[in-house]
């Protein structure tokens, strides 16, 4: 609940920062050379709910769905004349989403996860539609997506669920992680990939010192599989001979 209050809080007050920028810059007249246009939160969530919805990353699905809800919160003495406009996650494979709105993004946040077995990102969706100060107050829908949430067995992959990272890497830069998994020959599977097509990413798994797995081709997104006997702690490390480039971790 930390996590989410701190989430609302955040989305929250971008919100109030971007729509004071945008008021103070349209009352003065021509805007200033170098001025920061505006930014649409509707448009933001759109752009995340699509793009994890076509590569299954619930967490981006998620985040829309946060922004979603701060911009369906209303303004103290704004009215607006007339129906809103109603968008849908559009394309085919977003159609999941149903109305592009905070409920069916947390709907879709929940599917996503359920299907990537992604235990926390599922049980934070019930929270957010649950939570009235930072998220719905929806116990109908918390109840679904609670029923959805309990129905993972976080026994699969990484240790207590999946592991999901967002960071950015330099030419040259190198980025490590230790991750738990479970042992018992699971299959596991870690992915890496990068925003900007310059970038290439090289990934290597050791455990302790010695290299176990890797996946050092060209191009911006590596992918490392393997089974381990014992459950333990491995290190992956992500190098990056490209372009500085933003990138996501997922695992299994």
């Amino acid at each position: 609940m930390r996590v989410a209050t701190a989430v609302g809080q955040i989305a929250g007050a971008v919100g109030m920062l971007l729509v004071g920028g945008s008021a103070r810059g349209f009352t003065q007249g021509e805007p200033t050379e170098g001025a920061v246009p505006g930014v649409s939160l509707r448009e933001t969530a759109a752009s995340l709910a699509r793009s994890g919805a076509a590569t299954n990353d619930a967490r981006a699905v998620l985040a829309a769905a946060q922004i979603m809800i701060t911009v369906e919160r209303a303004t103290p003495g704004l009215q607006r004349v007339g129906s809103e406009p109603r968008d849908s996650v559009r394309p085919e494979e977003a159609a999941k989403a149903g109305d592009f709105s905070a409920a069916g993004l947390l709907r879709l946040a929940s599917h996503v996860a359920v299907e990537q077995q992604d235990v926390n990102t599922a049980r934070m969706a019930a929270e957010l539609a649950a939570n009235r100060e930072v998220g719905l107050g929806d116990a109908a829908l918390a109840q679904e997506l609670r029923q959805a949430a309990s129905a993972l067995l976080a026994t699969r992959g990484a240790a207590g669920g999946p592991i999901w990272a967002d960071g950015y890497l330099g030419t040259g830069a190198v980025a490590e992680y230790r991750i738990t998994f479970q042992g018992g020959y699971v299959p596991n599977t870690v992915t890496v990939s990068a925003s900007s097509a310059r970038g290439d990413l090289d990934c290597y798994l050791y455990e302790g010192n010695q290299l176990v797995a890797r996946d050092a081709g060209y191009g911006g997104d590596c992918s490392i599989k393997w089974s381990q006997k014992l459950k333990g702690t491995v290190t992956l490390r992500i190098r990056n001979t490209g372009a500085g480039t933003y990138y996501t971790l997922v695992s299994n």
